[in-house]
C-alpha cells in the first residue's frame, strides 16, 4: 500500500441508461468502440492507467496534470463526432494504491467534478489550475465554489476552455429559424395587406428572448486578427562555445524588433518564445502555446571574424517550410544579414515590404561592432528581474562602455536609461532616487534626439514620466512608441495604463489584450494592467476573471490584489474584500489610501472616487503603517 500524489481523471457517459432502454445493443457496440478506440488508446498516450471501469464510466491516473488535461481535451473533442455525449473530472490529490486500485479523497474529489460537469465539458479543481503550467492560465474559467456530496469543503470549480468545441445547443436555431422567419413575414403581412384579422405582429423583444443565448457569441465574440502572426524562436547558438549565446539570442532579439516594425504582422514578444524554447523540435506544439501560423527558426555560428547564419520560414499548420536561407559573411556584415532576414520574411508573409521599412531595416544601429557586442552582452545579463541587483548593475556597467566606443549609439542611450528607471520604480538597488529618474529621462531624450525614429527611446521616456508623475507626457511618448512599434507589448501596456488614467476605457482594453496577444507567456504585471482596464472599464465579470488568474499563478501579487479588493467591495462581498485588503497591506505595507489619492490611477473622474470608496469600505489604511 503506497500514499502519493497524482493527478485523476473520472469520465462518465451523459444520459447512458436513457440510451440503452432505446437500443440496447447499438448503444452497447458504440459504447465499446468509443473506449477502444478513443479513451484508452488516448490515456495510454499520455502516459496514464485505468484504473476502474464502470461500464459508461472510467478512472484513470496520470503522471502529471498537463498530462491528464491534455488528454481530457483530446477525449473530449473525440466525442464531437459521437453520439454520446461525455463529462470529465480532473483533480491532483492524495491518494492510495493497493495492488493496482486506488483510492481516497484524490479519486472522490475528481468523481464529485465529473458528476457536477456539464455535458461534453471539462471541470477541474484548484489544485489542478495552481500545478498546470504557467502557460496554461488563460485555459480556465472560473465556475465558483459548489458544494459536492460527502465532502466537507466547498470545491472551487474551473472549466477548461476548449475554443474547438462545438456547442450542441445550436442545433436548436436550425427549428427557431424558420419559425421566426414565418412569424416575422405573418405579422407584417397582416399589415401591409390590412387583412381583418385580430393578429399582432410578435414583439421584437419576444422574439429575441426566444433565440438561444449561444446566440451572444455573434455578437461578443471577439473579432479574429486578420494579420499574418509571427514567432521569431530563439536562434541555435552552433559556435561550440556555451559563452557565445548571448550573440544568438541578441540575433533572435534584432530580428524580431525588426519584424515588430511592421504593422500588417503580429509578431510575438521574445521573451514568450523564450519561454518555450524547449519544444523548438514541435513546430505545432509552439504554434499552440504562443498562438501563431509561422515560426522563424535558425541558428547562429561565429568563429572569429566569420559569421554563418541559417534560418526558415516554417508554415505551422502544415508543417511546410516556405523558404530556407543561410548566410556565410564577414561579422562586420551582420546588421546587413539582418535587414535581409526581416525583408524576406515580411515578403513571405505580407506580398511587400514598404520603402520607409526597408530604409529602417537597413540602418546601422551603430558602426562599432565592438560596441553592438556589448549591448548584445548587457541584454543578456539582465532580464528585467526587480530582484536582479547584480544583474542590471552589470547591464548599466556594459551599456556604460557601448556609449564610451560610440557615444551616438541610440539604442545603448535608451537602454542605459532604462536601467535607472527600472531600479527607481521596482526599488532593485533600494538606493534609487529621483535623481535615477532624471539621468534615465537624460538618456531617453538623447536617444529620441540621435534617433528620433527609435520607439525603445519614446517607451523609455513614457516610464520615465510616468515615475516622475508627468502623465499626460508619458500618454503622448506611449502613443509615439506604439506608433513606430505596433507590435511592442511593453509599450502597449504602457499605453492602456495611461488611457486608464485618462478616462479611454475601450482603448486601454483593446491595447492591453492585444499586449498579452502578443506576449502569451508575460510576467503577472500584464494580467493587472488588463483587469484594470476592464475594472474601469465596467466590465466586472470579465475584470474578475482576469485578476483570479493572476492571483492563482502569484497570490500575492499587490497589484492584482489591491483590483480585486475593489471587484469584491464593488459587489459588497466585505468580508473577502477586507481579507484581500489584509493581504495587501502585509504584501505592501506602504499601500494606504493616502498613497491612492496622490497617485490617482483613474485621473479626476468618478470611478476614482468610488475607487477609494470601496477601499475605505474594505478597511484600507489611511496612511503606510
Amino acid at each position: 500500500m503506497e500514499r502519493k500524489l497524482a493527478a485523476i481523471m473520472a469520465g462518465d457517459i451523459v444520459g447512458y441508461s436513457r440510451l440503452m432502454a432505446e437500443n440496447e445493443a447499438t448503444t452497447y457496440a458504440e459504447l465499446r468502440s468509443v473506449f477502444d478506440d478513443l479513451i484508452e488508446p488516448t490515456v495510454s498516450q499520455h502516459g496514464g492507467r485505468t484504473f476502474k471501469s464502470t461500464g459508461d464510466g472510467f478512472l484513470a491516473t496520470f503522471p502529471s496534470v498537463n498530462d491528464a488535461l491534455d488528454a481530457a481535451v483530446k477525449i473530449q473533442n473525440g466525442f464531437e463526432n459521437q453520439r454520446f455525449e461525455f463529462r470529465i473530472g480532473v483533480n491532483l490529490g492524495d491518494v492510495i494504491e493497493d495492488n493496482g486500485d486506488i483510492y481516497g479523497d484524490g479519486v472522490n474529489v475528481a468523481s464529485r467534478l465529473e458528476a457536477m460537469a456539464d455535458p461534453g465539458s471539462i471541470f477541474v479543481s484548484n489544485a489542478v489550475v495552481l500545478s498546470a503550467d504557467r502557460s496554461r492560465g488563460k485555459s480556465f474559467s472560473h465556475i465558483g465554489r459548489r458544494t459536492a456530496k460527502n465532502i466537507p469543503e466547498r470545491l472551487d470549480v474551473y472549466a477548461v476552455k476548449r475554443p474547438s468545441r462545438r456547442n450542441r445547443r445550436w442545433s436548436r436555431v436550425r427549428s427557431f429559424v424558420p419559425h421566426v422567419g414565418v412569424r416575422l413575414a405573418y405579422g407584417v403581412g397582416a399589415i401591409s395587406l390590412g387583412i381583418g384579422l385580430s393578429l399582432q405582429p410578435i414583439p421584437l423583444s419576444a422574439m429575441i428572448a426566444g433565440i438561444p443565448s449561444d446566440f451572444t457569441m455573434l455578437a461578443n465574440a471577439e473579432r479574429i486578427d486578420p494579420r499574418p502572426s509571427v514567432a521569431v524562436m530563439p536562434f541555435d547558438n552552433m559556435s561550440g562555445d556555451p559563452a557565445q549565446a548571448y550573440f544568438a539570442d541578441g540575433l533572435t532579439e534584432d530580428i524580431t524588433t525588426q519584424l515588430a516594425r511592421n504593422p500588417d504582422l503580429q509578431v510575438i514578444d521574445p521573451d514568450s518564445t523564450s519561454a518555450v524554447r524547449d519544444d523548438a523540435g514541435n513546430i505545432r506544439t509552439i504554434g499552440d502555446r504562443l498562438n501563431v501560423a509561422y515560426v522563424v527558426d535558425g541558428s547562429a555560428r561565429r568563429v572569429g571574424d566569420q559569421l554563418r547564419i541559417a534560418a526558415q520560414l516554417i508554415d505551422v499548420k502544415s508543417g511546410a517550410h516556405l523558404w530556407t536561407q543561410s548566410y556565410d559573411r564577414n561579422v562586420e556584415d551582420i546588421f546587413s544579414v539582418e535587414s535581409e532576414l526581416t525583408s524576406q520574411i515580411v515578403a513571405s508573409l505580407v506580398s511587400y515590404v514598404g520603402r520607409t521599412e526597408q530604409e529602417v531595416a537597413i540602418r546601422r544601429p551603430t558602426k562599432n561592432l565592438q560596441a553592438y557586442d556589448l549591448v548584445l552582452q548587457a541584454r543578456n545579463r539582465f532580464k528585467h528581474d526587480a530582484k536582479d541587483i547584480e544583474g542590471l548593475l552589470a547591464a548599466r556597467g556594459l551599456y556604460q562602455k557601448a556609449l564610451e566606443l560610440d557615444p551616438s549609439y541610440a539604442v545603448a542611450r535608451a537602454s542605459l536609461g532604462m536601467t535607472y528607471i527600472f531600479d527607481m520604480t521596482q526599488r532593485v538597488t533600494g538606493r534609487a532616487t529621483e535623481r535615477d529618474v532624471e539621468i534615465g529621462l537624460s538618456e531617453a531624450r538623447q536617444s529620441i534626439r540621435l534617433d528620433p525614429n527609435l520607439a525603445i527611446g519614446y517607451q523609455v521616456l513614457s516610464f520615465g514620466l510616468s515615475a516622475a508623475g508627468d502623465y499626460p507626457g508619458a500618454l503622448q511618448a506611449a502613443k509615439r512608441s506604439v506608433e513606430l512599434n505596433p507590435n511592442a507589448p511593453d509599450s502597449l501596456m504602457a499605453l492602456a495604463k495611461a488611457q486608464v488614467r485618462f478616462g479611454d476605457y475601450a482603448a486601454a482594453v483593446s491595447n492591453a489584450e492585444r499586449a498579452r496577444r502578443l506576449h502569451p507567456i508575460a510576467p503577472e504585471y500584464y494580467a493587472y494592467v488588463h483587469g484594470q482596464a476592464l475594472y474601469a472599464a465596467g466590465r466586472r465579470d470579465e475584470a474578475a476573471n482576469v485578476i483570479r488568474e493572476c492571483l492563482i499563478r502569484s497570490p500575492q501579487d499587490a497589484n492584482c490584489l489591491l483590483i480585486q479588493t475593489a471587484l469584491q467591495a464593488a459587489r459588497d462581498d466585505l468580508g473577502d474584500a477586507q481579507t484581500t485588503m489584509a493581504d495587501l497591506v502585509r504584501e505592501n505595507p506602504e499601500f494606504s489610501l493616502k498613497s491612492e489619492r496622490d497617485y490617482r490611477r483613474f485621473g479626476d473622474s468618478p470611478l476614482m472616487r468610488q475607487f477609494l470608496a470601496d477601499l475605505e469600505r474594505a478597511k484600507a489604511p489611511d496612511t503606510a503603517v
